[in-house]
């Protein structure tokens, strides 16, 4: 399961950090700079990445259950109607379950494209208008309201495709964390090139960068947490109607 936090930029970012270090030990390269004030530069925008994209999946569990808790009491409702039939009934039930797989495949497929799930909601809107006289105005009220708090739950969802943290706060981000993997090792060899053995400059740079760059990853992954490649992701399997 670790092992999803380590990519081709893990590899990269430790590589150029090691390098760094042989070539500050060899050349006696040493820079004296304040390394606390350069770590909250790449601190800080990591920070608000991570914190933005937990909120993004938070945000995104509340808006499955509003909208799973919609289709269920549009459900409830029709099967409780006395005056449909069987096979109405039937039929309204198989909607609400195409509606949910439509959506849930377009979150997995990172296809934030609204139309394709408002075609969903419209053949559910029509059985309800074709079958009018079966269902008692109270009972299409209700319906209709909790479509719409179901339409508003799958519009955020569907945001999520398209609308990400924000990129220039990532790219500040990487681009920072690739610089410290550079300059850190000249500021270690200054600060600490007498008070440690040689390996341990060398494990103090590589571990350094190996931190930032796998809490880069994980922010990564949990960016979009429907694809189902990091082990925080959304199990939508979860919120599948069972009706």
């Amino acid at each position: 399961m670790i092992l999803q936090y380590f990519n081709f930029r893990t590899a990269i970012v430790l590589a150029i950090s090691l390098l760094s270090c042989y070539l500050a030990i060899k050349f006696n390269f040493k820079i004296h700079f304040d390394i606390v004030v350069f770590g909250l530069a790449v601190a800080f925008p990591l920070g608000t990445s991570i914190q933005t994209a937990f909120k993004r999946r938070e945000r995104a569990l509340e808006f499955l259950s509003v909208f799973k808790a919609g289709f269920t009491a549009i459900n409830y409702s029709l099967q409780s109607e006395r005056d449909l039939s069987t096979e109405q009934k039937a039929e309204g039930r198989l909607l609400l379950i195409q509606a949910t797989e439509s959506i849930f495949k377009q979150l997995r497929n990172a296809n934030g494209d609204n139309v394709q799930f408002q075609k969903s909601i419209d053949s559910i809107y029509q059985f309800v208008e074709r079958n009018r006289e079966f269902i008692s105005g109270r009972i299409v009220i209700r319906i209709i309201r909790y479509l719409r708090d179901s339409m508003e739950a799958s519009t955020f969802l569907l945001s999520l495709v398209r609308h990400r943290t924000m990129i220039g706060l990532r790219f500040y981000s990487l681009s920072f964390i690739n610089v410290f993997a550079v300059i850190q090792a000249p500021m270690v060899v200054y600060e600490l090139e007498n008070q440690l053995p040689m390996w341990a400059l060398y494990f103090t740079a590589g571990f350094s960068s190996l931190i930032l760059i796998t809490l880069y990853n994980f922010q990564q992954l949990i960016e979009y947490p429907f694809d189902e490649k990091g082990a925080d992701d959304i199990d939508l399997d979860n919120f599948k109607l069972q009706i």
